[in-house]
């Protein structure tokens, strides 16, 4: 439910907006729209202790909480310092975009003035005679260092350096009157926002925990009072055929149930099925890689470009992987997704990435509907390899991948889908005996982003005749 909040006098009206929740949902618009607070950001900036801890939901609006709460201190303190750290850069950015508009759609009596603006940094200058300073910092996940004041580490579960980024940030508030706040929906059974938020390991007692599942938002939940009670003892199924709306109901139908629990139900699923630990994907992915979507747009390569192509079936996407290899080392260049593209409009992107780019060698499933896509490209491009897709090959791309994210000799974007289609890889000894490398299919596809990468990014096997009594030696693990 929204906050409704009717102040009798004059007196009463001035102290409720010295309050960061008076600030914001008295003077704050968005979108020429007031912003209106769901019960649990109230909740959250009331929440005065030196560390906050919020188990959440995606899309439940604490990124734009935290810009909000940093505009309202800095407006209400004579100088005041925010620091947000971010998984990737481009949400370091949207951070201070909100920061700048809500202040410029503030009233001018209550506008400090800004001095600073840019992608990062925000700056207002006190209306007094001193003309103090008051910033908001924006950065992707590093340790920050030298600024005191309080520290906002969001979706803190997917940074590759986690602990460093904490251990980092609390050194911020030792000297100041701030505050740390870890943010994150879950990522496995692991790392410090784990650790924190479960207690599992070892008490951290100075820690207040919140947790926010998608049914206490208005945006997902049709009746969130009710289901404040009633929904937590309730299967994920029932509860979101119970109070669900489209948007939250179509998203249960586009995961995984293990994935939707942990991406919108704030569990911590346990990651022991994985054939790819996140430990592993994570250290491999970064803000700097340079990425294009277009051919034309792919930056000319020092090495040899190789590509992958998964063909879509009727209810999945095909994808299109390329990157750079030299010397053993594979940096992604470019990612696209074709939905509900017809074949024939597939060949001709296909085609204009070989005309375009120097493509040593593109590995296009052949298996099923892309026997004729492969066969027709193969015709007029000598690098074009049709790939079959079967238990054998599966495995043996699965784990020529996962030599390369061992050794560190991948680089991929930071991209949470990307990291979430490699993660969902399982690895299954099925009752023949043979073994299975697949992920559950879901709406958005069967982890065809992956299997994509991995067909780019394959160890190339030369063919070579047969010899009597040479024996082929499968290892499993």
């Amino acid at each position: 439910m929204t906050l409704g909040i009717v102040k009798r006098t004059e007196d009463e009206f001035a102290d409720f907006l010295g309050t960061e929740w008076g600030f914001i949902s008295g003077l704050a618009a968005f979108d020429d729209e007031p912003v209106a607070l769901e019960q649990y950001q109230f909740s959250f900036l009331r929440n005065r202790s030196r560390f906050r801890w919020v188990t959440k939901s995606r899309q439940v609006g604490f990124s734009f909480l935290f810009a909000l709460e940093a505009l309202a201190r800095c407006h209400l303190r004579e100088k005041h310092t925010a620091v947000f750290v971010s998984y990737n850069l481009d949400d370091a950015k949207e951070k201070i975009l909100v920061a700048r508009q809500v202040h410029e759609e503030l009233p001018l009596a209550y506008q400090k003035r800004l001095v600073v603006d840019s992608k990062t940094e925000l700056a207002f200058e006190s209306n007094g005679t001193n003309k103090r300073l008051s910033r908001i910092l924006s950065h992707p996940s590093k340790a920050p260092r030298g600024k005191k004041g309080d520290v906002y580490l969001d979706e803190l579960a997917h940074y590759v350096n986690d602990r460093e980024v904490y251990r980092g940030s609390t050194a911020l508030i030792l000297r100041s009157n701030g505050q740390l706040t870890g943010c994150s929906t879950p990522l496995g059974r692991r790392g410090i926002f784990w650790e924190i938020a479960n207690e599992e390991l070892r008490k951290y007692p100075h820690h207040t925990r919140q947790y926010v599942p998608w049914w206490l938002c208005r945006f997902f939940c049709a009746d969130t009072k009710r289901a404040a009670l009633d929904a937590p003892n309730m299967p994920t199924e029932e509860r979101v055929a119970t109070f669900g709306r489209p948007t939250l109901i179509e998203q249960l139908d586009s995961l995984p149930l293990d994935d939707f629990q942990q991406e919108f139900e704030g569990r911590f699923v346990d990651e022991t099925y994985s054939f790819f630990p996140y430990e592993l994907i994570l250290p491999c992915t970064t803000d700097d890689v340079v990425m294009s979507d277009e051919p034309t747009s792919v930056r000319a390569p020092e090495g040899r470009l190789v590509a992958g192509f998964d063909v879509g079936r009727t209810r999945d996407r095909s994808e299109l992987a390329v990157f750079e290899e030299i010397e053993g080392r594979f940096t992604c260049r470019m990612l696209k997704s074709f939905e509900g593209t017809p074949f024939a409009e597939q060949e001709t992107e296909l085609r204009r990435l070989l005309g375009t780019l120097p493509v040593a060698r593109l590995s296009i499933d052949r298996s099923g509907i892309g026997m004729n896509l492969a066969e027709n490209l193969a015709r007029d491009f000598p690098q074009v390899v049709g790939e079959n897709f079967t238990n054998d090959t599966k495995e043996r791309w699965a784990t020529d991948f996962k030599i390369l994210l061992q050794r560190r000799d991948v680089t991929m974007p930071r991209d949470r889908d990307l990291v979430a289609q490699i993660h969902a890889i399982k690895r299954r000894v099925l009752p023949s005996g043979k073994v299975s490398f697949d992920a559950e299919r879901n709406a958005r596809g069967h982890a065809d982003k992956f299997w994509a990468v991995a067909l780019a990014c394959q160890r190339e096997r030369q063919t070579a005749p047969s010899r009597t009594g040479e024996i082929g030696v499968r290892i499993f693990g």
